[in-house]
């Protein structure tokens, strides 16, 4: 089973999403919750994220009409993933990994 990391950008991602939600008045904990256990299933299943640009990969996380997609990284050789950046699905794209 993969080891699973979060890079800065990614607990900072999180912690803007959290922020958002509690200022919305959305339950910022079954969403973070909802992405945590997303995430998590990458430790078995580390391909399960499209292909994306450099060798990456983005697991889209699906919240009824919205959701969210994380960016990251399988290091097959250390069996590792690598959880780069997260954003909702209608930001234009991810921020400077």
């Amino acid at each position: 089973m993969a080891k699973i990391s979060y890079s800065r950008q990614a607990l900072g991602d999180l912690e803007r999403i959290a922020d958002f939600l509690v200022d919305s008045g959305a339950d910022a904990m079954a969403t973070l919750d909802l992405i945590d256990e997303a995430v998590g299933m990458l430790a078995r299943h580390p391909l399960i994220g499209r292909p994306a640009e450099s060798g990456m990969r983005e697991l889209v996380i699906s919240q009824g009409k919205t959701g969210y997609v994380a960016l990251y990284s399988w290091e097959a050789d250390y069996d590792a993933i690598l959880l780069l950046a997260v954003r909702h699905k209608r930001e234009a794209g991810f921020y400077e990994v």
